[in-house]
């Protein structure tokens, strides 16, 4: 009987253009987070943002099926 896991991976970005290297680590640790989960056979089924004044929050899924 195969099993869904599902995950989620929240990341908060700034959208402050005095802190632009804050946002490019804030979206390379993203992209890391990311690239594990694939690595652990995860697909990225949706991607959800959350917008505010100073940051925007990006709350991935991620879906595997394992037998």
């Amino acid at each position: 009987m195969a099993t869904l896991s599902i995950e989620t991976i929240q990341t908060r970005v700034t959208k402050s253009d005095d802190d632009t290297w804050s946002r490019t680590l804030q979206l390379a640790k993203r992209g890391e987070d990311l690239y594990a989960h694939a690595q652990a056979s995860y697909t990225l089924a949706h991607t959800a943002t959350i917008d505010s004044a100073e940051y925007v929050t990006f709350v991935d899924t991620l879906t595997r099926v394992s037998d």
